[in-house]
């Protein structure tokens, strides 16, 4: 199934990493993942600035079955999964903009960690997409490393 943003096939796990996305997007994504049977996870970025706090809203979102507030547990967590049981992995991450802004080392780790999540499940074949909103003019069609 492709997604009508940046026409990827959210089934393409040679297609997946982090991208930005406009904040008319993530909707679309929604229903993309849907129509796609992927599962769909989503974090408003601006409650999420501490170490601590950013490991947390990762590990709610996928429904961590245990507590995990540091990053290598939500790491390896992320890595896991099992317990959603999900063909794939749709993550979107709201007013990314806001976090970098206010505290650009927890946006540097959350875009360090989830990439290489996201190579994890590539090298399996799982596809992760990991959607970043940015304002109209931060945003590329194209995957970021920045």
């Amino acid at each position: 199934m492709t997604s009508k943003v940046l026409q990827i096939d959210l089934h393409d796990a040679g297609r997946d990493g982090i991208y930005r996305v406009v904040p008319d997007d993530p909707m679309t994504l929604v229903d993309d993942a849907a129509r796609a049977g992927l599962r769909l996870s989503r974090i408003d970025l601006r409650d999420c600035a501490s170490h601590q706090r950013a490991a947390q809203c990762l590990a709610q979102a996928f429904e961590f079955p245990g507590p995990a507030d540091e990053w290598p547990a939500v790491s390896a967590g992320l890595r896991d999964l099992g317990w959603l049981s999900a063909p794939g992995y749709v993550l979107v991450l709201d007013h990314a903009d806001v976090l970098r802004a206010q505290a650009p080392e927890i946006y540097a780790a959350y875009r360090d960690h989830l990439a290489s999540v996201a190579r994890d499940w590539h090298a399996r074949g799982v596809p992760f997409f990991v959607f970043m909103v940015f304002p109209d003019n931060e945003t590329r069609d194209a995957a970021i490393d920045a």
